[in-house]
């Protein structure tokens, strides 16, 4: 029996539309889905007020050796490519990085005050966010340490672009990713799924309300003036990675 261990791995910020570009791939056969793998070990570490955090922790792995050895391994019989959702800042400062060399990696981008407003709605209370817990620094000193130990530019991907030419986005990921690309990616059925992680109650009700994407509309965002000075930070990580996306 040939096994496989061809592994994806997105790497992004939450409220990035990440489920979404996650959901598109695991409508393709062959394809075992990773919904971040690392987050329930990065809570025993930190002492956010996440949503669900004791039972994150209680109920999935959080041995970080034990995760990085499930998911740049061998994949069950069935499989043929894995897809890993991960965010940048669930990788802590001193663990060693040799095994993302494992992964074909890419990265998800969106705009800082899309993010930031979102995740404000989620917890739906006048809170500060810092650079760290919206992790877009993390996530690009990530790309250019992979830039740097491959010698070639890492694939970005701006979630917009995304929404707006969803076909022609997912085709040129697939062709660079060296997966064959389906219709399939562009609906699926409605609702939280059994293999969802149990934060998918709280972060997910979006995606578990649709069934495909719809058609793009621009919508006005009005930021808290307590937000501002955070996206001000964010912005040149987010403008410096914006220039390498795909573009179609």
């Amino acid at each position: 029996m040939v096994m496989s261990n061809k592994h994806i791995a997105m790497w992004t910020c939450a409220r990035s539309r990440s489920t979404l570009m996650a959901r598109t791939f695991q409508q393709l056969d062959g394809c075992l889905i990773f919904d971040e793998p690392l987050y329930p070990a990065y809570l025993t570490t930190q002492g956010f007020d996440h949503p669900h955090r004791l039972e994150i922790i209680q109920r999935y792995e959080t041995n970080y050796e034990r995760i990085i050895s499930k998911i740049t391994g061998n994949l069950p019989q069935g499989y043929s490519f894995s897809f890993q959702k991960h965010t940048a800042n669930n990788l802590p400062k001193n663990l060693n990085l040799d095994w993302l060399m494992c992964l074909d990696n890419f990265f998800l981008i969106r705009h800082p005050c899309e993010i930031i407003v979102s995740r404000q709605n989620i917890y739906n209370y006048q809170k500060n966010f810092t650079l760290h817990e919206i992790g877009i620094e993390d996530m690009y000193n990530l790309f250019v340490f992979i830039q740097e130990r491959t010698a070639k530019m890492p694939i970005v991907v701006d979630s917009t672009d995304l929404i707006k030419n969803p076909r022609q986005v997912l085709q040129q990921l697939c062709t660079q990713l060296s997966v064959d690309f389906s219709d399939k990616m562009l609906t699926w059925q409605s609702g939280i799924r059994e293999t969802d992680p149990l934060w998918a109650k709280t972060w997910y009700k979006t995606l578990a309300n649709s069934t495909g994407f719809i058609p793009f509309v621009h919508q006005e965002i009005t930021v808290p003036e307590h937000l501002k000075p955070v996206i001000e930070e964010c912005l040149p990580f987010y403008e410096n990675l914006y220039h390498y996306r795909i573009m179609v």
